[in-house]
């Protein structure tokens, strides 16, 4: 299920840049991604007139069907990245234990990491970052009285 509204546009390929590019249509320049996946199945072309139907992001739309002017629409499976898969806290939680933390509380799920507050094994109180895959990418230490 999208996480942002679904719109579509019609207009001109303005430009391209690698699976990206910009849609001119009557409202204006639009940046739309392709994906690396899309692509490959849609070849696009300076000039041509597309219509495009795809997630409204911030800076872009990242599009899930395209079809030149008269034509059938081609479908974009987008890959889905790893940090929206789902991923168990007990990971965070058993590597602060292997690198000698003990946890002041339940990790907390970012998008590409856990947040997990804890203490060295001399008592200081640190904010831990640890990767979906169980790895501490970082951390830094916090007042904690």
């Amino acid at each position: 299920m999208p996480l942002h509204r679904i719109v579509e546009y019609s207009g001109a390929v303005a430009e391209i840049f690698a699976h990206r590019f910009v849609l001119a249509t009557a409202e204006g320049n639009i940046l739309a991604d392709l994906g690396p996946t899309g692509a490959r199945l849609f070849a696009l072309e300076k000039g041509h007139r597309v219509h495009i139907a795809g997630e409204k992001w911030p800076s872009e739309i990242k599009v899930h069907a395209i079809a030149r002017e008269g034509e059938s629409p081609v479908v974009i499976e987008h890959a889905k990245s790893p940090h929206h898969e789902h991923a168990d806290p007990l990971i965070a939680l058993r590597a602060a234990d292997r690198a000698g933390f003990t946890p002041l509380g339940e990790p907390h799920r970012k998008p590409k990491y856990f947040e997990l507050r804890a203490r060295d094994a001399k008592g200081r109180a640190f904010e831990l970052h640890i990767g979906l895959d169980g790895r501490i990418v970082g951390q830094r230490p916090i007042g904690l009285a």
